[in-house]
This record gives structure tokens, C-alpha cells and sequence, in this order.
């Protein structure tokens, strides 16, 4: 079945996104990097695909998600073994750009074919299902890099996380007349309609999934980056730092598995409302407290709200598009995602390196949280309140 393969891959590939994301920050601040230039490398990682995520989401419309597939998987293997070969800060900066695009790609394109191969019944459900791929590889890639870091090199840990994206690549080859092309997963979508960006933002459903999704996506990175950075201050260990990343990863997959019954019951927007207060009262706890044990438990309460977070803004983009531009409006929140990668870390570490703490950094966030979760809950309640009666 296409939809299971797809999903499979995905859950695959994201052990090496997840991972090696978190390799990258060790390694910086292994070679010597501080906050902002580990802020300059989250930064360029966005910068790709921020310009070229909409070029992507429209090839994928028009052509055929295949070719991001082979594109990504293939090009995104061969960046991660460079250094390797050349551990240095200076090819960091270099394959940072080459990860975020290529893996950009991969993820247009699976995302875009969840969406066509599922109803309007069944899409929340295996939109879900995806998700709990993407927790899964919070789990077990943060915690597979700091094992292999603390038990053979950074260096080595290119090479597995590279393994990874090349196992999927061949599995792709070997079942690509399984996957379906554009024209098949879109069969009898009609007519496409002008490519205009504009109309797309014209839509209330789309800048409400955007503006949820920059917030969602401020929180991510922040904690992506700034969590590693504040375990290695306190002294711990490249395996104890993947765990606390992997307990964030554990509850995204637990609070996952709720989006159908709850978003069925209460509303996409609802839910996501009430999961950005939840992160809001977690990165309030991060600067409080030194303990590894309870850094885990704040992650694991950070990751039932974040978890779901990222799928239900998928779910309210996809919904919003029109027939036929589903992959446009898919790449349009990436290209938020990928945007706030590039504004969000360099900007935040700007702030670490000048006022020399963390502790500002994660409550600044937690007010970006709530913010987004007003903003939610007044859509969430334009939804649920029925019409006044005509006079």
C-alpha cells in the first residue's frame, strides 16, 4: 500500500533529521562555536528552504513528488558525510544550507502525498500517523548521536546518521512504481488555478495555520538549540543531553496518538490552543532548575504540547488549500518553518551572547507561546459559536 511505504520511509528518515540537527550543535560547541554561531548554523540550515520551499511544493504539484524524493534523499546523504572527511566549524557552515534543503525536499514531498492518498475522513488520522513517525525520530535520533558520540567520535556519527537517508533512497528506487505520481494521487482534482501566492494568503485558514505554525516552530528551534547548549553548561553528557531531547521526543509520540479523538471532539484549532499554553508553562520551568531529571520531565510536558502542534498547523494547512495546490500550501508553512530557522536562532543567540543567560531566552518564548494560543482560542471560539439568528 503506498500510504504505508510512505510512512514507513518517513518514520525512517526522521531518526537522521532529528539527529543530526542535534550532532550538529555538539560538534559546534565541541570545535569551539558559542550561542551565536550555533545561532548563524540553525539560521543557514532555514535559509534554503525558506526561498525554495514554494518552487518545491509547486514541482511537486505539477510534475511529480518523485523527483523531490530521489533529489532530497540522495543529495541529503551525500551532505551529511562530508564532514567526515572534514571536520572543521567552517564545513558545518557549509553543510548546514545543504541538510535543511535537501531534507525540505523529502518532506514536501511525503507530506503532499499523505494528504492526496487520504480522505477528508481519514486525513486528520494518518496525518497523525506521520507525526508519530516525526516523534519517533525525536526519540531515537537525539538519543542514537549522543551514544555514538560518547562511544566512538563525532566524526563517526556523520557517517551513521548519513547510513540512514541512503537505506530509504534505495528503498524508494527499488518501490518507485508503488508511489504514486502527482497526476495519479490528484486524479479528477480538475483544473488547477492560477499560481498566485496571494490568493492563498487571502485565505483566513491559511494565515491562521502560518502564524500558528511560526510559533510552534519558534519553540521547536529554540529548544533544539538551546536545550544542548544549557545541558553542556551544567556538565552533562552527550548521552544524557540525548535523553532529555529523547523524553521531548517520547511524549510528542504519546500526545499524537490523542489529535484524532480530541480534534474530533473539540476542534483542530481548540486542541492546538490549549497544546502552545501547555509549552508556555514548560519553557517557563527550563531556567529553574539543574537537575537532568527534571529537565527530562520539562521536556516530556514541552513535548505533549509542541508534539501536537506540528501536525495540527500541517492538518490547517493542507485543509486550507485549494484543489490541486495542496503541496503549494503544505510548502507555504515550511517555508515558515524554514523561515523561522533563519530569523529565530541567530536572533536568540544575539540575545544569549549579550545578556549571557538562558533564563530570558526560554521565558521570552513562553510569552510567544501564549501568544499563540490566544490567538487560537479566539478562532477556536469564532468556530464553535453558532450564527446569530437571522432577523
Amino acid at each position: 500500500m503506498p500510504l504505508v511505504l510512505i510512512l514507513s520511509l518517513s518514520s525512517i528518515a526522521f531518526i537522521t533529521m532529528k539527529g543530526s540537527r542535534v550532532l550538529m550543535t555538539l560538534f559546534a560547541v565541541e570545535l569551539g562555536a558559542g550561542p551565536f554561531e550555533v545561532g548563524i548554523l540553525f539560521a543557514l540550515y532555514g535559509l534554503f528552504p525558506f526561498l525554495l520551499a514554494i518552487a518545491a511544493g509547486r514541482i511537486a504539484d505539477r510534475f511529480d513528488n518523485r523527483l523531490l524524493m530521489y533529489w532530497g534523499l540522495g543529495s541529503y546523504t551525500l551532505s551529511l558525510v562530508l564532514p567526515f572527511f572534514f571536520p572543521s566549524l567552517g564545513m558545518l557552515f557549509i553543510v548546514a544550507p545543504l541538510w535543511g534543503l535537501t531534507s525540505m525536499l523529502w518532506v514536501v514531498a511525503t507530506q503532499n502525498l499523505v494528504g492526496v492518498l487520504s480522505s477528508a475522513d481519514t486525513r486528520t488520522r494518518n496525518f497523525s500517523f506521520y507525526s508519530l513517525g516525526e516523534s519517533t525520530g525525536s526519540v531515537l535520533g537525539p538519543v542514537a548521536v549522543g551514544l555514538s558520540i560518547d562511544m566512538l567520535s563525532h566524526q563517526s556519527s556523520f557517517l551513521i546518521m548519513a547510513a540512514i537517508p541512503a537505506i530509504c533512497g534505495l528503498a524508494v528506487v527499488l518501490k518507485r512504481n508503488d508511489i504514486p505520481g502527482t497526476a495519479a494521487a490528484q486524479a479528477g482534482s480538475g483544473p488547477q488555478a492560477p499560481r498566485n501566492m496571494k490568493d492563498l494568503l487571502a485565505l483566513p485558514a491559511m494565515r491562521n495555520a502560518l502564524l500558528s505554525n511560526a510559533a510552534v516552530m519558534t519553540g521547536l528551534d529554540l529548544f533544539n538549540l538551546y536545550m544542548p547548549i544549557y545541558g553542556h553548561s551544567l556538565g552533562f553528557s552527550a548521552t544524557t543531553i540525548g535523553l532529555i531531547m529523547g523524553a521531548f521526543g517520547a511524549a510528542a509520540f504519546i500526545t499524537r496518538l490523542a489529535i484524532p479523538p480530541i480534534s474530533k471532539r473539540y476542534g483542530e484549532r481548540a486542541m492546538l490552543a490549549g497544546a502552545l499554553l501547555l509549552s508556555a508553562a514548560a519553557f517557563m520551568t527550563f531556567p529553574l532548575t539543574t537537575s537532568a531529571l527534571l529537565l527530562a520531565a520539562a521536556a516530556f510536558v514541552l513535548g505533549l504540547g509542541l508534539g501536537c502542534g506540528q501536525p495540527l498547523s500541517m492538518i490547517l494547512a493542507f485543509n486550507a488549500g485549494p484543489p490541486g495546490r495542496s503541496a503549494e500550501a503544505i510548502s507555504m508553512r515550511l517555508a515558515v518553518s524554514y523561515g523561522a530557522h533563519v530569523v529565530v536562532p541567530p536572533a536568540f543567540g544575539v540575545v544569549g551572547t549579550a545578556i549571557g543567560g538562558i533564563a530570558p531566552i526560554f521565558w521570552t518564548c513562553a510569552a510567544i507561546m501564549g501568544a499563540g494560543s490566544w490567538i487560537n482560542r479566539g478562532s477556536a471560539r469564532r468556530e464553535t459559536t453558532p450564527p446569530p439568528p437571522e432577523t
